[in-house]
């Protein structure tokens, strides 16, 4: 999910896919959304709880169906001619360097914040712990490098376990891409880009009902696998969203590992086989239109079921709600790259400057999404659309408005404030 624009156009005639820039852009702007809805939705162990809304629970939903592995398959697409420019060394070092560096100062100084204000929101909007005692915990925990199945989220919440937040996806990512650096080191044949023509066919119907079938059945398969695993190999887990934690540097849901990696493989394979080119992936616009609405449809009916249902009716429909899923998240990237590729693959002042803040906008959205959600909690008149209509737009102005006029031409005296407002955190919210 890195900002850098990767040109990728082959001779003078070829065509560059920078509609991939602009789908990443949009990605992290609905990654803001959905975060801002979390505290409108039936997210008890978010640090904001206000009141509900099936409106802003429904945009959750869509958006957590497809979003993280849209994201890991734009990295992965870009994967092979990242590396391809540099030592496998320097590559390595460049993530550490552009993801690494980042993840650790968010790690450090903004993803405390999140135990400080859910206590501060269940206790009557009062402080009860000061936020010293609070990120000292937090950090014990932390170096205590645990691996296995991590409490539930309010119990993580309630005790100050460590937990990653969102910052989850970077951490995974830089895995990913350390994994990818090894296989290439050791079998640079297998990422050789085949010679075709670069013009754009017309897919088939066939081809893009075969994608749809094939990646939704593969994934639910995997990912089934895997939850299965989990249970007959742990005590006490039931919740089949349950998170590991790999000596607390990554960490992830077991149900959605296999379903990033696979998507990550397939943005790397649709580089390596040139499926854009060739018409096989995105494919067929109007398939993806009809596919996506009907998979949304039957997901969102599924989890509507499971919250009304309870004991075996509700794991039944929510091992329907878990096939649906897979299915809606390749129908949503597909469309989405259809669209996108059809009409939105030009370069313009304005695409890439917002491509350019995707980053930093993933990195400071946290900040503002909770402090406008915190900020209209106590606006009880206010109805609950409006109010996340307010923290939606607020924190996409404002993480923009940062990432364009302090992170970019000033990232040293960024990060410097970033400490200062930690210390003073430190030394005056105190009880």
């Amino acid at each position: 999910m890195e900002p850098d624009h990767v040109d990728l156009t082959s001779g003078s005639t070829g065509p560059r896919y920078i509609f991939f820039d602009n789908l990443r852009f949009l990605f992290v702007c609905f990654v803001v959304l959905q975060h801002a809805g979390m505290a409108y939705s039936w997210s008890d162990w978010w640090p904001v709880v206000d009141d509900s809304s099936i409106f802003v629970t429904s945009l959750v939903a869509l958006f957590d169906g497809f979003l993280m592995p849209a994201l890991f398959y734009i990295a992965g697409y870009f994967a092979i001619p990242s590396i391809a420019k540099k030592t496998i060394s320097t590559f390595v070092f460049g993530k550490f360097k552009r993801l690494g560096a980042l993840w650790l100062v968010c790690i450090l100084f903004v993803c405390p914040m999140l135990p400080l204000i859910y206590h501060y929101t269940r206790d009557g909007l009062r402080l009860t712990s000061s936020y010293a005692v609070i990120w000292l915990r937090l950090m014990g925990n932390a170096i205590r490098f645990d691996i296995g199945m991590m409490l539930p989220m309010n119990q993580l919440m309630q005790n100050d376990l460590f937990y990653q937040r969102y910052m989850w996806f970077i951490a995974l990512l830089i895995a990913f891409f350390l994994i990818f650096a090894l296989v290439y080191r050791l079998k640079p044949g297998w990422f050789e880009s085949m010679d075709q023509e670069l013009i754009l066919k017309k897919a088939s119907i066939r081809s893009t009902l075969k994608t749809i079938l094939t990646i939704g059945l593969l994934t639910f398969s995997g990912s089934t696998a895997l939850i299965v695993l989990m249970f007959s190999v742990t005590s006490g887990v039931t919740n089949p969203e349950s998170w590991f934690t790999l000596g607390n540097f990554v960490q992830f849901r077991v149900s959605r590992i296999f379903l990033h990696s696979t998507y990550f493989i397939l943005g790397i394979l649709t580089y390596k086989r040139n499926w854009i080119q060739s018409g096989k992936f995105p494919g067929r616009l109007n398939i993806w239109m009809i596919s996506f609405l009907l998979t949304f449809i039957a997901y969102f009916s599924s989890i509507l079921l499971v919250k009304t249902s309870s004991g075996t009716q509700a794991q039944l429909f929510g091992l329907v709600a878990w096939f649906w899923l897979n299915f809606f998240t390749i129908s949503a990237l597909g469309l989405s790259m259809a669209l996108a590729l059809k009409y939105w693959n030009r370069s313009t002042a304005l695409n890439r400057n917002l491509a350019s803040n995707s980053y930093n906008l993933y990195l400071t959205h946290y900040v503002f999404v909770l402090g406008f959600q915190l900020f209209f909690i106590q606006v009880q008149q206010m109805p609950v659309g409006f109010k996340y209509l307010a923290v939606s737009t607020l924190a996409l102005f404002c993480g923009y408005l940062v990432s364009q006029f302090l992170i970019k031409p000033f990232p040293k005296i960024t990060v410097a404030a970033v400490a200062g407002i930690f210390a003073a955190m430190m030394m005056m919210l105190r009880i």
